[in-house]
C-alpha cells in the first residue's frame, strides 16, 4: 500500500514544473515589438559566437581598391539600406519592424572582426531578418563588410 502513494508525487512535480514553464512561456512578449529579453539575447549571441569561430578564414581573400569600395557603397544602397540604414546618422525604415532589430550601420559602424561580417553578410542569420545572399562572392561579402565598418582594411 505504501507504494500506491509514492508513484504520482512525481506526476505531480512534473505537472508543477510543466504549468511553470507554460506560465513563464504566456508571459513572454513574442511579438515583433517586444524587444528580447537578456537570456534570449545571451544564448543567441553565444550560439552565434560558436558557430562562426568555427569558420574564421585564414587571411582576408581579397585586395582593397576604390572601384571595389564604391561597388560595395552601392550594393550596400541596394540590398542592405532598407534595414540597416542608407543616410547616415537616420535610422533604417524597416529597423523598428524586425525582431531582432538590425543593427544601423549609419549611426553606428560595425565593430568587426571582418572575417566575421563577411561571413555574415554570406551566409545569413537564422531566427533573425538577416537573410544569406549566396549570391555575392565572397570578395563582395568582404567588401561589404569593410562598408559597414567604416574602413578600407580588414580587422582582425
Amino acid at each position: 500500500m505504501a507504494s500506491q502513494y509514492k508513484r504520482p508525487i512525481p506526476l505531480l512535480l512534473i505537472a508543477a514544473g510543466v504549468g511553470a514553464l507554460g506560465a513563464a512561456f504566456a508571459a513572454i512578449d513574442m511579438t515583433a515589438e517586444a524587444e528580447p529579453s537578456w537570456v534570449e539575447t545571451r544564448l543567441a549571441q553565444t550560439l552565434l559566437h560558436v558557430k562562426l569561430g568555427a569558420h574564421r578564414p585564414t587571411k582576408p581573400p581579397l585586395s582593397v581598391n576604390e572601384e571595389d569600395l564604391q561597388k560595395a557603397t552601392d550594393i550596400y544602397e541596394q540590398q542592405c539600406g532598407f534595414c540597416h540604414g542608407v543616410r547616415r546618422g537616420k535610422e533604417a525604415p524597416l529597423a523598428k519592424s524586425l525582431s531582432p532589430r538590425p543593427p544601423q550601420f549609419t549611426i553606428q559602424a560595425s565593430l568587426g572582426p571582418t572575417w566575421r561580417d563577411a561571413y555574415v553578410i554570406q551566409h545569413g542569420i537564422r531566427w533573425s531578418g538577416m537573410p544569406a545572399f549566396p549570391g555575392f562572392s565572397e570578395a563582395e561579402s568582404w567588401h561589404l563588410a569593410l562598408y559597414v565598418e567604416g574602413r578600407t582594411q580588414p580587422k582582425e
